[in-house]
């Protein structure tokens, strides 16, 4: 994925070449994909099958954060707008262990707080926090507390560094709010976070955690996920004491302009993301989020 390993890429001056085509190798129609991804048929007789999808990739993200330890006990807040409507969104009950979320558990929840599917309790830092931000137009919102990219939130000047290709996919795309005003527990704070945001993809919130906001589940938690490991790339190479050594401007611009020419990232997303729902079906302790 280098974009300067190819001399090709590179003009005489020295500067990124404009991207052509992300190059395809191998494929074809001999044998297929050699994967099987997971049923995730609607079992409900009648049930909306494109609500059941977006249950199941929600489901499967919170069993993920669980996996990699990006949840905090039974607190943080992953949610998806319900398919089909602009007024209600899917979350996990307040109390549920993040292991022991579903597609059949998660709730679906309007605006003005009415439960419309499932039992239970809907934190009110997440209902609050997270309608803002559906209001705004974001499908999918995913708040952690991730280690790694908490204690780049926890440094006098909190900052994802431009240090390595990882960073890269998020430049310019990140927000960041020196403001902390403890629990979000009215629409005033809710809505305070999404100015900040400004309708960028991350929000790094000081003496918090992290909010990534997607067009899919899945785009969500690509990002959620390498946001995790560029923070911990970063945290490592600061501890050497040496200076971070910055990408230039210019490459990554070339950087996320090869990525989008394969289809952007929202492709990349889709094949990671349902590889790890096959990793969650072969699991047998979490392979309950299609149920």
């Amino acid at each position: 994925m280098n974009a300067t390993m190819d001399g090709a890429n590179v003009g005489v001056s020295g500067d990124p070449a404009p991207a052509k085509a992300y190059p395809r190798i191998g494929g074809g129609d001999v044998g297929g994909e050699p994967w099987t991804n997971v049923d995730v048929s609607c079992p409900i007789e009648g049930y909306d099958a494109d609500v059941w999808r977006a249950r199941v990739d929600l489901a499967a993200a919170y069993q993920l954060c669980d996996k990699y330890g990006y949840n905090e006990g039974v607190c943080n807040h992953l949610t998806c707008v319900a398919p089909g409507r602009d007024d209600a969104f899917l979350v996990a009950p307040y109390g549920l262990a993040w292991s022991e979320v579903t597609a059949s558990n998660l709730v679906m929840i309007d605006g003005s707080g009415k439960m419309l599917e499932g039992r239970g309790e809907v934190d009110a830092t997440a209902f609050f926090i997270h309608l803002a931000i559906h209001r705004a137009g974001v499908a999918c919102v995913l708040h952690t507390h991730m280690p790694r990219a908490s204690a780049l939130c926890c440094v006098e000047s909190f900052e994802l560094a431009m240090c390595h290709q990882n960073s890269l996919r998020f430049a310019g795309d990140v927000a960041y709010d020196p403001t902390f005003n403890g629990l979000v527990l009215d629409n005033t704070e809710g809505e305070r976070l999404v100015k900040v945001m400004d309708g960028k993809r991350v929000l790094m919130h000081k003496h918090h955690g992290v909010i990534v906001c997607g067009a899919t589940v899945a785009e969500a938690f690509d990002d959620l996920y390498y946001l995790e490991r560029a923070a911990e790339v970063q945290i490592l190479a600061m501890s050497t004491g040496s200076p971070l050594s910055i990408i230039s401007d210019e490459i990554g611009r070339k950087f996320r302009e090869d990525m989008e020419s394969d289809g952007g990232k929202a492709r990349w997303a889709r094949l990671h993301y349902d590889a790890r729902l096959r990793e969650l079906a072969r699991d047998p302790l979490r392979k309950i989020f299609t149920e």
